[in-house]
C-alpha cells in the first residue's frame, strides 16, 4: 500500500494525553472504535498487531510504529498469532494538520519524516507507518513518560509533555543525509538570518553559493515553500516585529535596521504581513 505522513503546523506543538502499555495473548485482537477522538500513537514491542483504518491494513511488528487518526473507524483485521506487546500513546492537537501521500514506501533506510523551520513556524512530519530506528531508546523515553503519568498532574506535568515531545523528535527523525538540494536551501536560510539587514538579492545569493539563481529559487521552493527573496523579506519583517515589541526606537529607524531602505514599502509590507501598520501594532501593545 502508499505510505503517507501526518503534517502538523506547530505551534502549538502537539500534546500528550494518556498512554499505557498493553498486551493482547494468542487469539486476541484489537478492537474496533469509531472516532476515537485523539491521535493514536501505537508502538509494537513484541509480537504483531493487525489493524486497519478505512481502507488501510498494517501488520505492525516489533520495532515498527503506527498513528491512527481521531476521527476515522480503526479495526482488527486479524487475530494475534503469539502474545503481543505495545505501547499506546493518545496525543491531540489544536493546530492544523493534513494527511499527504509519499511517493515512496518509508522504510528503515529512507523515511520521509522531518522538521522544516520556518520563519515563524514550524511543520512536523509524521510517517503513518515506519520502522523506528533504535527502538529500544525510544521504549526507554516511553516507560519515563508512563512512569511520569503515576505523579500528581501539578507536579508532573511540564516532565510529561517534555518526555512527549521526545517521542515525537524521535519518530520525526530523518537519519538520511539530506539531498543537496535541501543542504543548499538551509546554508541559504542561515545566511539570511546572518546577514538579513545587509543588501541581498538573488543575484548575490547565487553569487555567494555559486549556483544558478533559477537553481537556488527551485531549491528554496522546494524546501521552504517560497524564494529567497521572499524568505529574506518576511524573516526581516519578524525581526522588525521583535523591534517594536522590544525597543522604542522611530519605524524609520526599525525599517533601515533590518535592511528596508524605504519605509514606506517596509510599512506597506508590514501591514500586509501582520494587518496593521507598524504604528499601529505598536499602539495595540501600548508601546505609543
Amino acid at each position: 500500500m502508499e505510505s503517507s505522513y501526518l503534517s502538523f503546523s506547530a505551534p502549538p506543538l502537539p500534546y500528550f494525553v494518556e498512554g499505557n502499555s498493553t498486551t493482547f495473548h494468542k487469539g486476541q485482537q484489537h478492537p474496533a472504535r469509531r472516532k476515537l477522538g485523539f491521535f493514536d500513537i501505537i508502538l509494537v514491542q513484541e509480537g504483531t498487531l493487525h489493524i486497519g483504518e478505512e481502507a488501510s491494513q498494517w501488520d505492525i511488528s516489533a520495532g515498527e510504529a503506527l498513528i491512527l487518526q481521531p476521527n476515522k473507524y480503526h479495526y482488527p483485521t486479524a487475530r494475534c498469532a503469539s502474545d503481543t506487546t505495545f505501547y499506546w500513546l493518545h496525543m491531540q492537537s489544536t493546530a492544523s494538520w493534513t494527511e499527504q501521500s509519499a511517493c515512496t514506501p518509508i522504510t528503515s533506510t529512507e523515511r520521509i519524516s522531518s522538521l522544516h523551520y520556518h520563519t515563524d513556524f514550524a511543520t512536523i512530519h509524521l510517517p503513518k507507518y515506519q520502522h523506528v530506528q533504535h527502538p529500544h531508546v525510544l521504549y526507554n523515553t516511553v516507560e519515563n513518560l508512563l512512569e511520569s503519568t503515576t505523579q500528581p498532574r501539578s507536579f508532573a506535568f511540564w516532565e510529561t509533555q517534555q518526555l512527549f515531545m521526545q517521542v515525537l523528535q524521535h519518530l520525526a527523525y530523518n537519519p538520511i543525509p539530506q539531498h543537496t538540494s535541501l543542504q543548499l536551501a538551509e546554508h541559504v536560510e542561515i545566511f539570511i538570518k546572518q546577514h538579513y539587514n545587509q543588501y541581498i538579492t538573488n543575484a548575490t545569493l547565487a553569487k555567494h553559493f555559486h549556483v544558478h539563481e533559477n537553481y537556488l529559487a527551485r531549491c528554496m521552493k522546494q524546501a521552504f515553500s517560497c524564494t529567497p527573496i521572499a524568505y529574506l523579506a518576511s524573516y526581516r519583517l519578524h525581526q522588525a516585529r521583535l523591534l517594536l515589541l522590544t525597543t522604542d526606537w522611530s519605524v524609520q529607524q526599525i525599517a533601515e535596521e533590518v535592511g528596508f531602505t524605504r519605509q514606506g514599502y517596509f510599512s506597506k509590507s508590514f501591514k500586509a504581513k501582520y494587518g496593521l501598520t507598524p504604528s499601529q501594532y505598536r499602539q495595540d501593545l501600548g508601546k505609543a
